[in-house]
């Protein structure tokens, strides 16, 4: 499978609240994921990873995440000396924010799949 790239997917985050914090500030962009295996999502030397490996972010969480500073951790690390917990910490964090855009993508119409009611078929 090549590298997904999308336009549509990454355009998605226009005018949208930040997945982590809400904020609705104008500078949420579709933020890609940054973590600790993202170079088995297609991350490499000059290249992102798959642009389904998203999540809306303000400017804030954005460079938080980025700099592996949004950790609730952050107390209890220093306190243990386990900086590989922030990091598994940031990671989840982060996939849980792009499980949040892709469930919005949904609901924007701009990923579909056959058939996402909640209904059983018979």
């Amino acid at each position: 499978m090549g590298i997904v790239r999308s336009k549509k997917l990454l355009n998605g985050a226009r005018d949208q609240s930040c997945v982590n914090c809400g904020a609705r500030d104008g500078t949420v962009v579709a933020a890609h994921y940054q973590g600790m295996r993202s170079h088995l999502l297609g991350k490499g030397t000059g290249h992102k990873p798959h642009d389904i490996c998203v999540a809306d972010l303000c400017h804030k969480c954005h460079r938080a995440f980025d700099l592996y500073k949004i950790s609730p951790l952050d107390e209890s690390i220093s306190s243990v000396g386990d900086p590989y917990a922030k990091k598994i910490d940031v990671s989840e964090q982060f996939l849980f924010n792009i499980m949040k855009t892709i469930l919005r993508r949904i609901d924007q119409g701009i990923l579909k799949i056959g058939d996402h009611s909640n209904e059983q078929k018979k």
